[in-house]
């Protein structure tokens, strides 16, 4: 029988009080380190969520990342940050990478504050990248997905690989809507392999057009919102682990343990590789304290399942 895994990938919920002292910073009403402590504090009570829920692998949250692009648009050079975009259909804006001409670059990955590897356990932790697919087709400019991925996202997952990281999601918002050409997304993949698994996340969209020709990627795992996917879309035997959304990130309803565990129970019998249980998207899309109750909600559905093999 598969495997079986539970975590939360992405940018995950600030609580009220961070949200309070990020606007109190910007009005002049607090300190840098006023709101680096609290910062701290939400992480910390990530962490502990993530451990109580028994997830499989732990995540930092991506605490101080405005958007999913806006830390490589700061960081690389030959890019910088854009105009604000709204992000899919939801209401939040990511600044729109903007190339600057220079050839593209990542001197130096991302390492603290933006991945708190101190704070994670080594070889059981997960990290979050904006694939350089998405990352191309939401610029504002001309951009290359390869070069992206070689010379921008590729420095980055050899960090993290000696960092500990043990799975990276490449977050891909950019399959959706029909007559979708995948060679540019598998040139850039060809780019990132080989230091860590790599699983291509769909979030908030339907992938059941592209499913059919996303399994022939070179990519360990796939990631489907079943929110938005019908269930019959999924190629049968599926041939690499399933990243199943199966808590709804964008919706404050909670979800019933024992519904998400009957609807995994059925996706076992179609897999060939592990099953994951994970949201359909970032959960920074709904409060902190429902999110933190998804967290316990999904690690239950996972133990529900496992106690069953």
């Amino acid at each position: 029988m598969p495997e079986i895994k539970a975590y939360a990938p992405g940018i995950y919920a600030r609580s009220e009080e961070l949200v309070q002292a990020t606007r109190d910073l910007d009005r002049g009403r607090t300190t840098p380190e006023a709101v680096e402590s609290r910062r701290r504090e939400d992480l910390a009570a990530l962490l502990r969520a993530q451990e109580e829920a028994g997830l499989d692998y732990l995540s930092d949250g991506l605490l101080v990342w405005q958007d999913i692009f806006r830390p490589f648009c700061e960081a690389a050079r030959g890019l910088e940050p854009g105009p604000l975009t709204r992000f899919l259909n939801t209401n939040t804006f990511y600044r729109a990478p903007v190339p600057t001409g220079e050839p593209l670059g990542l001197d130096s990955p991302l390492g603290p504050p933006y991945f708190e590897v101190s704070e994670l356990p080594r070889g059981r932790w997960v990290a979050t990248l904006p694939s350089p697919h998405a990352m191309a087709a939401f610029a504002a400019g001309e951009l290359d997905a390869r070069e992206l991925a070689g010379r921008v996202l590729r420095p980055q997952v050899e960090w993290l690989a000696e960092n500990g990281c043990a799975l990276v999601v490449l977050q891909e918002a950019a399959l959706f809507g029909g007559n979708i050409d995948l060679h540019p997304l598998g040139a850039a993949l060809e780019e990132l392999r080989g230091p860590l698994p790599l699983a291509l996340q769909l979030p908030f969209g339907d992938a059941g057009e592209v499913l059919g020709e996303l399994v022939e990627l070179d990519v360990e795992a796939i990631g489907v919102d079943f929110y938005s996917t019908d269930v019959e879309a999924l190629p049968r035997p599926f041939p690499k682990t399933l990243l199943a959304g199966v808590v709804d990130a964008r919706n404050s309803l909670l979800e019933d343990p024992q519904e998400v565990a009957k609807f995994g129970r059925g996706l076992l019998e179609e897999l060939d590789g592990e099953l994951h249980l994970v949201p359909n998207g970032d959960l920074q899309f709904v409060p902190e304290r429902i999110a933190r109750q998804k967290l316990a909600r999904l690690g239950e559905a996972a133990k529900i399942l496992k106690e069953e093999r």
